[in-house]
């Protein structure tokens, strides 16, 4: 049974079971996080000012990898579009270790549909190179994301 998500942000969702929303979002105003099974961690962020069209939500994805590969010493791991019926969703996927030595991957994703944008940002913990990056949690979780 999914967990359903009416968001202030203007979208809906559905994400997979034990789905915890969570109180204070770290990544600042106009953004939702969510904690989902397994460590991983989905951030919703409300942007549509900077954003106005599909060509500009691809290059949101690539400015907010730029973080993970400058800031954060990461790789580039997979990058394109995630071809989901009735959206376009464009992502930027970085592997990384966290400040605590332990490898992630972040996935940076410029999501528009319905003439309106929103970012998302998913981050899981690493297993290892020849599972990830694991693109199909990635396509679940933005699938489930509807922009109203």
């Amino acid at each position: 049974m999914s967990v359903h998500i009416e968001s202030p942000l203007g979208f809906t969702a559905e994400f997979p079971p034990h789905t915890q929303p969570l109180d204070d979002s770290t990544a600042g105003p106009d953004t939702e996080q969510y904690g989902l099974a397994n460590g991983v961690l989905v951030t919703v962020i409300k942007d549509d000012t900077s954003v106005q069209g599909a060509p500009q939500a691809n290059g949101w994805a690539h400015l907010m990898a730029d973080f993970y590969l400058e800031d954060r010493a990461g790789t580039q791991l997979a990058e394109g579009e995630l071809n989901l019926p009735g959206k376009a969703a464009y992502a930027v996927v970085v592997g990384y270790n966290d400040a605590g030595g332990n490898g992630k991957v972040a996935a940076t994703v410029g999501l528009w549909e319905s003439g309106r944008f929103l970012g998302v940002v998913v981050v899981w913990p690493y297993l290892d190179a020849g599972v990830e990056p694991r693109l199909d949690i990635l396509k679940e979780i933005v699938a489930g994301i509807r922009v109203s």
